[in-house]
């Protein structure tokens, strides 16, 4: 949208660079996104320095087995500040683009002449549309649809840095699937400097019915869990460990209507296996931008019209979604069966080569 020659205001609460908790892994398909928007945007971020290149997932098993997935694309890990820091400053050099940092919306009115947004500064935005991508807590989302938070549809997460941590192989992120936690699962993934991001997620539900602290759990594990504790015993953390909700794209909500559409995390816009977020975000807002333009070419953004970015953003999204939220819920909570997984993988090419495609988002 930045080259259509439409003005853009790009509202941001903080500055777009905060370090956001995030496990900060970058799908492989994520250059390709940038790459549709010209070929220097990919080119950028091949060239940003502070990211790990990852191709290879090694999974361990409640039973402490391990096995590992290794594919020809890389993916990477970088933390989630300075890939805000990157976008924000491609956002920056389009002069288009009027950047509004330290501001937040607190009421969106749809009209027939067009939007008007209402900040905390107490100031008017007008525009022909607007676009919610503004997280799980989406304020777009709240004031222009029904969408609901479902814990059975959301997972919830903490992460905390840490730095000397033993046997961090720099081209490969862990998955652990401790007894505590599945279907979710902790994870130890790869930052320059001899740092890793390490966090634990699970399903809401299960959180709240079992009353689990998150926090406690985490660090119970990397000082309670053997095969862990003996990687963290020279380990030090860096800063607090950080929470935050992952809605999940295991249902299909409104992400759009008259003069509206939501992208990412506000559109539940997650993978409900991995949590991975950040790439399908990246395309949804792609799809946004396309749609943008189509509405202001033709003068229309009803309704009607906006579900042309419905059916696009699902068809690419949907099926993968829904596969992998399907492998969620029959796993569930039987620990036995990611022990079996792991055994059998690390036995058999066939079982291998069905689960990898479960793990990779390339």
């Amino acid at each position: 949208m930045g080259r259509s020659g439409l003005k853009i205001a790009l509202v941001d609460k903080g500055t777009g660079r905060e370090d956001k908790v995030c496990g900060g892994a970058l799908a492989a398909y994520i250059p390709k996104v940038l790459n549709t928007i010209g070929s220097e945007y990919a080119g950028s971020y091949n060239e940003i320095g502070n990211k790990v290149a990852v191709n290879t997932i090694r999974v361990f098993s409640p039973g402490a087995r391990s096995v590992s997935f290794t594919f020809q694309e890389y993916g990477h890990i970088m933390k989630r500040s300075d890939f805000g820091t990157f976008m924000t400053g491609l956002v920056s050099k389009l002069p288009s683009v009027d950047f509004l940092t330290d501001t937040r919306i607190v009421d969106v009115r749809i009209g027939a002449e067009g939007v008007l947004a209402i900040t905390d500064k107490n100031s008017e935005l007008k525009a022909g549309l607007i676009i919610g991508c503004d997280g799980a807590n989406s304020a777009v989302a709240k004031k222009l649809t029904a969408n609901k938070a479902h814990l059975k549809h959301t997972s919830t997460a903490v992460r905390g840095y840490f730095k000397n941590v033993k046997e961090v192989t720099e081209n490969v992120f862990e998955l652990h699937y401790i007894k505590k936690a599945i279907p979710g699962y902790l994870w130890i993934f790869p930052l320059p400097g001899d740092i890793a991001n390490v966090g634990l997620g699970m399903p809401s539900d299960v959180v709240t019915r079992e009353k689990i602290n998150l926090k406690n759990e985490l660090l119970n594990s990397i000082s309670a869990i053997p095969y862990l504790s003996e990687r963290f015993a020279q380990a030090e953390q860096l800063g607090e460990t950080g929470g935050y909700v992952l809605p999940l794209g295991s249902r299909k909500v409104t992400i759009s209507g008259e003069r509206f559409m939501l992208c990412g995390d506000a559109a539940s816009f997650v993978d409900p296996f991995t949590g991975e977020g950040i790439g399908q975000a990246m395309v949804s807002g792609r799809y946004a931008g396309w749609q943008a333009i189509k509405c202001f070419e033709n003068n229309d953004f009803s309704a009607d019209f906006m579900k042309q970015y419905d059916i696009t953003v699902y068809r690419k999204l949907w099926a993968e979604n829904r596969r992998r939220n399907f492998v969620r819920k029959l796993t569930g909570r039987r620990h036995w069966v990611y022990n079996s997984a792991v055994f059998m993988a690390s036995r058999s090419r066939l079982v291998h080569k069905a689960i990898s495609k479960i793990m990779w988002n390339g």
